[in-house]
């Protein structure tokens, strides 16, 4: 704490005696400067205590106002020597405009009082780097905290007097301190947004009698956000020490999971290859089995892509090939994949089986990945592939054209008849006229009055194999 002119007039080996403006006897003393210049505010900066015997005091309120507008905190006026006492019309201005007026008396030496302010500046000095160097070993400490962030920025609110607030590259708050200084990331992240265009950098602002200042963390993307009364030299220097902290544990978390990445990828590999027990020894969780495998391919980038299905499925195990991911996960996960693929790509997943097994259903979802090329469901199953087989390759909107035209004379046909639906149960049943009419429940001679009409709305005879065939096409287009 700076020394007041109050704190100075306590002490009594000075004998210093206040004469007016006992209301601002509390001002902090900046610095001592002894002057006898009729005009010394040049020389003088704000926070001075002007030390003067008045040999060339001219006009008392000139003086006073000049001095007023340097700054000045206080006048130690020395008597004994050109002046016995103290001007009247100085003690008037003084009492006038509220200026601190002291009596310095004769046997007090004006170098004194300036080694004594001089030192308490010093000792001020000492506290305040001791202050700096017990906070900054404590942030360094943090770095064994379970909560790293959270424990910096805690500390870093504390030091200041203020709050502190860290946000990730989302602008999301990882932590704050206090719980209040959350109030505050709407106004952080409106201040960052407004210069984000420009690029990354430290800004800062005055609101609600805080300073307060927002500066980009390296290696994470985010910022940290810093509010206090009053943000000193030394207090630069910590939040500089709490930027570094946070960069360097962002940078170690960035390692950490890096590896973590790399080992669960090769238990995946481990796995793929029938090598069960190997993937074991890595010492990753394993999806428990039964599991499914999945090839996936994405309109992201393959590493952005991987890293959604980390975040959201992390029990998966994911390996990055050129163009794919191939993943390994718990059985009931394939609903969850198919969420977070949705808008982002496609996967060709397997049935569910035990780990002894993941060899075969790799090989069986990388000739399944073929259907993921062009539009489709985003989950794609063996099952499917068999079910649709050719269609799904012919599903062009020519096709569709071609077939919806082949069935519309079928589908205008005014009748409570379902022409459409008596043609794929035919089909169906391979032409069978028997297991047709019992599956729609129908007499053989309905179900042969209702197959010639068929022939005569489509002009084309249900004997021919390509008129089945195409007919076959249509109805899987349309269905």
């Amino acid at each position: 704490m700076t020394l007041t002119l109050a704190a100075l007039v306590r002490q009594r080996e000075f004998g210093l005696r206040v004469l007016s403006g006992d209301d601002a006897v509390n001002r902090q003393v900046g610095w001592v400067h002894v002057s006898e210049l009729a005009d010394p505010g040049l020389f003088l900066r704000t926070g001075t205590l002007l030390l003067t015997t008045g040999l060339q005091l001219g006009p008392p309120g000139q003086y006073v106002s000049r001095l007023g507008q340097a700054g000045v905190v206080g006048i130690g006026f020395g008597v004994g020597l050109s002046h016995k006492a103290v001007p009247a019309g100085l003690l008037k201005a003084c009492q006038d405009a509220g200026m601190p007026l002291v009596e310095v008396p004769l046997e007090t030496r004006f170098s004194d009082i300036t080694k004594y302010v001089a030192d308490d500046m010093a000792r001020t000095a000492v506290r305040a780097a001791r202050s700096t160097a017990d906070v900054e070993r404590a942030l360094i400490r943090s770095l064994a905290a379970p909560d790293v962030p959270g424990e910096i920025v805690r500390r870093l609110a504390q030091w200041l007097n203020g709050w502190a607030m860290l946000l990730d590259q989302d602008f999301r708050a990882v932590a704050a301190a206090p719980a209040k200084a959350r109030r505050e990331l709407k106004r952080v992240k409106a201040e960052i947004e407004r210069v984000s265009p420009a690029g990354r950098f430290s800004l800062s602002w005055s609101a609600d009698k805080a300073q307060v200042s927002v500066h980009p963390v390296d290696h994470m993307g985010g910022y940290l956000a810093v509010g206090t009364p009053k943000l000193t030299a030394d207090g630069h220097s910590v939040i500089g020490t709490a930027l570094s902290l946070l960069a360097f544990q962002a940078d170690q978390v960035t390692a950490v999971r890096r590896a973590e990445r790399s080992l669960r990828a090769a238990a995946a590999t481990f796995l793929v290859h029938g090598l069960s027990d190997a993937a074991v020894s890595t010492g990753v969780v394993l999806p428990k089995p039964p599991v499914r495998v999945a090839i996936i391919r994405g309109d992201v980038a393959c590493a952005d892509l991987a890293a959604i299905v980390e975040r959201e499925m992390p029990a998966a195990l994911v390996v990055q090939g050129v163009d794919y991911l191939l993943s390994v996960f718990e059985r009931q996960s394939v609903r969850q994949l198919a969420e977070l693929l949705d808008g982002r790509g496609r996967a060709a997943v397997s049935e569910a089986m035990t780990w002894e097994k993941v060899p075969d259903a790799a090989a069986e979802v990388m000739k399944l990945s073929a259907a993921l090329l062009g539009e489709g469901p985003v989950i794609v199953t063996k099952a499917e592939v068999l079910d649709r087989g050719l269609v799904s390759h012919v599903d062009t909107p020519e096709v569709r054209a071609y077939a919806d035209a082949l069935l519309a004379p079928l589908r205008a046909y005014e009748s409570t008849v379902d022409l459409v639906g008596t043609l794929r149960t035919f089909l169906v049943c391979d032409g069978n006229w028997v297991e047709a009419s019992a599956r729609l429940e129908i007499h053989r001679h309905t179900l042969r009055y209702r197959l010639r009409k068929i022939e005569e709305l489509l002009g084309r005879s249900l004997d021919a194999t390509g008129t089945r065939a195409e007919l076959w096409v249509a109805l899987q287009l349309y269905n």
